[in-house]
């Protein structure tokens, strides 16, 4: 998994289990052998189980703990890891996700239990209803008084339940939020793993998944469907403690059985379709000001300044452009390396477009009248705003996922003849967005006049000790729903982005003879920075193109009756292993567990 996941684990020295164990890998031939009897299981089943480990995430770039090339394994070995790894916010789902995401959408697969917090499963379109998420989620934070979770697109900082400085949403709650990934000793979440081994105990066939089933308590949930008279089938490179219990074994990549699977049930696996949210909120500030307050105010500026018109009553007017993520002011955006912001003024006849709205999309050309970065007039005489934009604005550090927590620009001096700007956005993504996606360039145009009667309307408003937005809403920042949002398979295509726009307006109080009226909106830019399409015959013909050679274990040897390990280590009983004792008492005591397979520990990370 990501390097700063697991830096944010505190150090232990015992990790649990088999570090590095050895691989094996099946024919092709007894792959697909074996991947028509899961597909006869599957196609009879009512209910199918998905139990799922780091190794399904491994094909997207995500290394694994306990692998031969896994982190923990290095670090033991002090090998210096890797770091042309992918990062967790700029991962895309494997075809194994994809396909599992099918299965559930098909109705085959009504839960799925995974151990890993990169929330791919989340953004390959897997309900959160039917997801457990044992070691929780880097990219969620919830709620400690309402419980409500919240699916952000950029990573925690923190583990084991610390606060983030965010508030609840909800309304009436505004309690303090908190991340949700568990560290070495904490508790498995009790709601979900309820669930998960109500599931398990109910379907027909349990599907394990890259994982080497080796952390109680979490390796005994598949087995519950075994116990209850189903199926289970282990597909992994790896030997795992539960491997006798298993009704099949394949020894492959999951991607290559996940593949062969979709072929033989005829069933489509969708594409993957990331889409980003880009805020813009304008604020237009209309100030009352003495020349040397505008000097010390304007500083660089200020000659720029005086050089523009004011009204009457001395009036200067401020555009402030700032964007920020869906998820509020101060939030970071993964997807943005750097962002230009550039403003024009459009002549009179653009706003008849529109006449109706304070602010539109305007992705198509449209008339802008543009002279040499000053005031000008065109040939009816109408005052324009010569093109005007900021520098090159670049996130303080892109590559480590913090990002920036916003970008922003003052126009200063905007004229008062002025009612409709038109907003471009520059916007470069990171390396991991596709590089036909890369750069990105979205128009949108802003009615001032009408923001200006909204601010004056609100100023004598709130002298009179009220403050109400347009539209019936007060919107002070982008809220989350009540419920977990992620990232899924959705329609969308290329570059093509579309935006909404909600109205707002603050004040902010003048100082002494000196007020400020302000009005406010926010637009807010759709476009797709990540496409993946999934084909079978790709993985199964990129597999016959280079396979690994063929290398299996040895059967293993049977015990002699009444024979003990002087090596066994006694699994410490936990409430899953309990339950399961008690399940059946019919059920025949397995020992599976030694020293080499299994480390026991309180609470698993293994992901």
């Amino acid at each position: 998994m990501s390097l700063g996941y697991a830096d944010r684990l505190k150090n232990k020295r015992n990790l649990g289990g088999q570090l590095g164990a050895k691989e094996y890998h099946q024919s092709f031939d007894e792959i697909r052998e074996g991947v028509k009897s899961l597909t006869t299981w599957v196609a009879d089943s009512k209910r199918v189980f998905v139990f799922t480990g780091a190794g399904i995430s491994t094909a997207c770039g995500i290394p694994d703990f306990r692998g031969p090339n896994g982190i923990w394994t290095l670090r033991k070995k002090k090998i210096p890891i890797p770091a042309d790894f992918t990062p967790f916010e700029y991962a895309k789902p494997s075809f194994t996700h994809m396909a599992i995401a099918a299965l559930v959408a098909a109705g085959k697969v009504p839960y799925v239990c995974s151990q890993n917090v990169d929330s791919l499963h989340l953004w390959s379109g897997v309900p959160r209803r039917q997801l457990a998420e044992l070691h929780g989620n880097c990219f969620a934070e919830r709620c400690t008084k309402c419980r409500t979770e919240y699916a952000r697109d950029f990573q925690m900082e923190t583990v084991d339940f610390r606060p983030s400085g965010r508030l609840c949403s909800q309304p009436g709650c505004d309690g303090p939020l908190v991340d949700n990934i568990l560290d070495w000793d904490t508790p498995l979440p009790e709601d979900e793993l309820e669930e998960a081994v109500r599931q398990a105990e109910e379907a027909d066939l349990a599907l394990v998944l890259g994982t080497s089933l080796q952390i109680q308590p979490a390796n005994e949930i598949p087995t519950l469907t075994r116990d209850e008279g189903g199926k289970m089938v282990i597909v992994n490179l790896q030997k795992t403690p539960k491997d006798r219990k298993a009704n099949l074994i394949i020894r492959s990549r999951v991607d290559l059985v996940m593949a062969l699977l979709m072929q033989e049930l005829g069933l489509q696996v969708p594409p993957y379709i990331r889409t980003e949210r880009l805020v813009v909120e304008h604020h237009l500030s209309e100030l009352k000001a003495e020349a040397e307050g505008l000097e010390a105010a304007a500083t660089a500026a200020a000659a720029a300044v005086a050089a523009l018109p004011a009204s009457s009553d001395g009036i200067q007017r401020v555009l402030t452009i700032r964007v920020r993520s869906r998820h509020g002011p101060g939030c970071p955006l993964p997807m943005v390396e750097s962002l230009r912001i550039s403003v024009t003024a459009t002549t009179a006849d653009c706003s008849d477009k529109n006449a109706g709205g304070i602010g539109r999309n305007d992705n198509e050309p449209s008339a802008v009248q543009e002279s040499g970065g000053c005031l000008a007039t065109t040939n009816a005489g109408a005052a324009v705003w010569a093109p005007t934009s900021s520098n090159v604005m670049t996130s303080p550090s892109p590559t480590n996922c913090s990002g920036a927590g916003y970008f922003s620009h003052d126009f200063i001096g905007v004229p008062l003849g002025i009612r409709w700007v038109r907003c471009t956005l520059q916007v470069r993504l990171v390396k991991w967005a596709d590089q036909g996606k890369r750069d990105i360039t979205l128009h949108h145009s802003i009615d001032l006049s009408q923001l200006t009667s909204k601010a004056q309307a609100d100023w004598q408003d709130r002298c009179a000790g009220t403050a109400e937005g347009s539209g019936g809403g007060q919107v002070t920042n982008e809220r989350e729903a009540a419920t977990v949002e992620s990232y899924g398979a959705v329609p969308g295509n290329g570059n093509d982005a579309t935006s909404s726009a909600t109205t707002r307006v603050k004040n902010s109080s003048g100082d002494g003879d000196r007020p400020t009226t302000t009005g406010a909106y926010d637009h807010t830019h759709t476009f797709v920075s990540q496409e993946v399409q999934y084909d079978p015959a790709s993985v199964i013909s990129t597999f016959l193109a280079n396979p690994p050679p063929v290398d299996l274990p040895k059967a293993p040897e049977k015990k002699r009756k009444g024979a003990s390990s002087t090596n066994a280590l006694a699994a410490v009983p936990t409430r899953v292993s309990l339950r399961l004792a008690s399940a059946s008492h019919k059920r025949q005591p397995v020992s599976e567990t030694t020293s080499s397979d299994m480390g026991t520990v309180d609470s698993e990370t293994e992901n």
